[in-house]
């Protein structure tokens, strides 16, 4: 894997780029760096959002009826596909009225199964939820108390970088702070 395609190398140059220190990350403002508009839309729920890439124009459109941590997960993920230079299926998409090239997230992105969808979750995770700022996120919580429980601790980290309890604990998981259940 070269840097341009490794997922963390990428993700910490776009924080850096965007001038993000803390969290949590604006993942909107950053969609605007990387030249992208983000829309909201009432997609199935199954559908957490698309990449559509014109010549002239980027969009991320993001599924309006879901959770604003599953959003901003989604939007994270739709940069990582971007920022990454992924080429996957494509799809001309009716409900737009374009024939646009657009990626969409399926079942084998949750699935882990895809290399690309391991590769945008990664980024993800990456641009969310960087490991600096978790790291100091982590001392902060564990020098306020002498025990925290795990499920406290990651609710409350969750919860400071805007990201879903679960997101949070595979993250604190794949950094080696915490131990899988």
């Amino acid at each position: 894997m070269t840097r341009a395609t490794d997922p963390k190398h990428a993700a910490r140059l776009l924080l850096k780029r965007a001038h993000v220190s803390s969290a949590p990350v604006d993942v909107d403002a950053i969609a605007l760096v990387c030249g992208a508009a983000v829309s909201y839309e009432p997609f199935d729920d199954d559908l957490s959002g698309v990449l559509i890439k014109r010549k002239t124009k980027i969009v991320i459109g993001v599924n309006s009826a879901h959770s604003r941590t599953r959003q901003r997960f989604t939007i994270a993920h739709e940069l990582g596909h971007l920022k990454l230079e992924h080429q996957g299926e494509v799809f001309v998409d009716q409900t737009m009225r374009s024939k646009s090239v657009v990626m969409k997230r399926d079942q084998t992105s949750s699935q882990a199964t895809d290399a690309r969808e391991i590769q945008a979750n990664r980024f993800a995770a990456e641009l969310l939820m960087p490991d600096n700022l978790v790291l100091d996120a982590f001392s902060r919580v564990v020098e306020k108390k002498a025990k925290v429980d795990s499920s406290e601790l990651i609710a409350a980290l969750a919860s400071d970088f805007g990201v879903s309890a679960q997101a949070m604990e595979y993250r604190l998981t794949n950094l080696g702070m915490l131990m899988p259940r």
